[in-house]
């Protein structure tokens, strides 16, 4: 998962809500598909063109605005509120996914909220670790709310697993022949190509976040058996 930095909502909202907020049909059922359309454009955008939970690839054709609160607990104007809005795959007339927003459902309750880590939380992405097989795990074995996260996104779901793996396994593969991975210094430049990315507003790439954390571990294991090796 990796945080995603809000920014103002698109004017077509702030209007509609502006011109409809006294009204009887000020909730989300009321939007129409233009101004949805408009919202998926704006939410993409700020994500870096990546669902807000799974990491995957997306345009305003593939997926759907979902709710960070459900819908069944929004209250007021929550349900048309632009900070508890994302952009997540898969679109909303497509088969059902077994895994991301579809997965999670009206999950958490209010009273659930605590065990639910938002894209939006300050160092969520530092609450999940990946291995280099593309597996998911809390950062932290103790954190109950990274654990119930990611069994209620689905996040360690097989199809999941299997995306970071090959994602994994291109980013560290080395260029050249007869090189198993990638060396210490290419290693660096990716990472730090894939942080400043992740820092602008250009699309990044699918499951960026897996592949810094994945590339962190590389480097780490790299420095650990040069050290071995000086000691030998």
């Amino acid at each position: 998962m990796r945080q995603i930095r809000k920014q103002a909502p698109p004017a077509a909202l702030t209007e509609w809500i502006a011109a409809n907020q006294t009204g009887p049909n000020c909730g989300y059922g009321s939007v129409s598909s233009e101004l949805r359309k408009i919202i998926r454009t704006s939410l993409i955008a700020e994500q870096g063109g990546l669902c807000a939970y799974t990491g995957r690839k997306i345009d305003v054709d593939s997926c759907h605005i979902e709710h960070l609160k459900p819908q069944a607990y929004c209250q007021g104007l929550e349900d048309v509120t632009y900070r508890n809005l994302v952009a997540a795959v898969p679109a909303p007339n497509a088969p059902k996914l077994p895994y991301g927003a579809q997965f999670k459902d009206n999950w958490p309750s209010d009273e659930e909220s605590a065990l639910f880590i938002s894209p939006l939380k300050d160092g969520c992405a530092a609450r999940f670790s990946y291995n280099f097989r593309g597996e998911i795990h809390p950062a932290n074995a103790a954190d109950a709310a990274a654990t119930e996260t990611i069994k209620r996104l689905g996040l360690d779901h097989s199809i999941l697993v299997s995306f970071r793996r090959e994602a994994i396994n291109r980013t560290l593969q080395a260029p050249k022949k007869g090189t198993a991975s990638l060396d210490p210094k290419a290693a660096r430049r990716r990472l730090d190509g894939l942080r400043q990315k992740d820092l602008g507003t250009e699309p990044l790439e699918p499951f960026s976040f897996a592949l810094i954390n994945a590339l962190e571990k590389h480097i780490n294991r790299i420095q650990k058996i040069s050290a071995k090796k000086k000691k030998v």
